[in-house]
């Protein structure tokens, strides 16, 4: 194997697990995961993460390493449950931010009226996506296609299949799975996710979800850099401590 297909190969790998976390910490919260955060496990496996998507841990990452393990220090699940509910789950229209794509974009643009939160036209393009891709989620009925950890969940098998494609030696492949990572990228993932990190940070009164949203801006500036896509990302140095 080169070293310049080596590279790609550690790189796509660092992504998926990138992006594996960021599911995990999007997702409804449990003991394991407050337990990750308290005892740095989760920190480590990103900070691992890093070195293997750009090849180094910069200046910049060990700050924001930093300024994460001081709001993970003391993770109590029990804050983390009631965080989560109501930033996320908050009955009706009041929910202080959609976890979901579609309904986020609407009240994004300032559409009128409640969202719809399943089988809209964002939601089934992203469940089209998935399908082709091999991906079928379990729990349609009960959660969104386009939840923002399915997304990320997916976001992290994209960059696993672009890593086996390239273990492997087929170019094919590879240039199969970047497409639809582009495509998802800029479809779906970076149209939503920047602005959700940025209301993350902005509203939620945990040190711990403020931190996630600037793990979650850190990976989709490389998620940009990596598709080549030509957005706005918010800063990381915009979100509040």
């Amino acid at each position: 194997m080169g070293e310049g297909i080596e590279w790609k190969l550690h790189r796509a790998v660092g992504l998926s697990d990138l992006a594996s976390l960021l599911a995990t910490g999007f997702s409804f919260p449990d003991g394991k995961l407050a337990q990750a955060l308290s005892d740095g496990a989760f920190l480590d496996d990103w900070r691992a993460s890093i070195v293997d998507a750009c090849g180094r841990e910069s200046a910049g990452d060990a700050r924001l390493s930093s300024r994460c393990a001081v709001a993970f220090a003391e993770t109590d699940e029990g804050l983390l449950r009631r965080e989560y509910s109501r930033l996320f789950l908050a009955p009706g229209v009041d929910v202080p931010i959609w976890p979901y794509e579609s309904p986020f974009l609407h009240r994004m643009v300032g559409a009128e009226g409640a969202p719809s939160l399943f089988r809209t036209r964002i939601s089934m393009d992203v469940e089209r996506c998935m399908a082709a891709a091999g991906v079928v989620t379990v729990d349609l009925c009960r959660e969104p296609v386009d939840s923002v950890f399915h997304e990320f969940e997916f976001l992290a098998h994209l960059h696993a299949c672009i890593g086996e494609a390239l273990r492997v030696g087929d170019g094919d492949a590879e240039r199969e799975w970047r497409d639809r990572l582009c495509s998802f990228a800029s479809d779906h993932a970076l149209k939503w996710l920047p602005a959700f990190m940025q209301e993350v940070a902005d509203f939620s009164r945990l040190g711990e979800y403020r931190a996630f949203a600037r793990l979650g801006v850190r990976y989709l500036g490389e998620l940009a850099t990596e598709t080549g896509a030509d957005i706005g990302i918010v800063s990381s140095a915009s979100c509040k401590g």
